[in-house]
């Protein structure tokens, strides 16, 4: 595992133990943000978790360098399709509210040194989205 990686699960192990559910935190600002992707979501329980899991965990292996990775980004844009033709600002929108709500979950043991591996991670996952879409 990498130094970034490590750091990344650190914080996600934190984030964990704080009880907060970052699922009402991201869903909550990404409806705010695009309001009209609200009636897409039949079963908002089954599907909060599954995306926001699946957006970590390709961060995450993106900073570990795992070459499953770009696989399952392409799956997951091409998966999306079969909703609606969903624009690069929705996609990154929803990258940086997880981030955002990893973050206040963390809370005190979110890092400088997390902060920059979970951003570097997420500006390659929204260019591996961009270059799928």
């Amino acid at each position: 595992m990498t130094d970034a990686a490590a750091i990344m699960e650190a914080s996600l192990i934190a984030a964990a133990e704080s009880d907060i559910d970052i699922r009402q935190i991201v869903f909550e600002r990404f409806f705010a943000a695009f309001p009209k992707t609200r009636p897409s979501f039949y079963n908002l329980e089954a599907a909060s978790g599954r995306m926001i899991n699946e957006t970590l965990e390709a961060m995450i292996g993106l900073a570990d360098e795992a070459p499953w990775v770009t696989t399952t980004v392409v799956n997951f844009v091409d998966l999306h399709r079969n909703y609606a033709e969903i624009p690069f600002e929705q996609y990154a929108g929803f990258v940086d509210m997880s981030l955002d709500a990893l973050a206040i979950a963390a809370g005190d043991t979110w890092s400088a040194a997390a902060q920059q591996a979970w951003e570097l991670a997420a500006e390659r996952l929204k260019t591996l989205i961009s270059a799928n879409i």
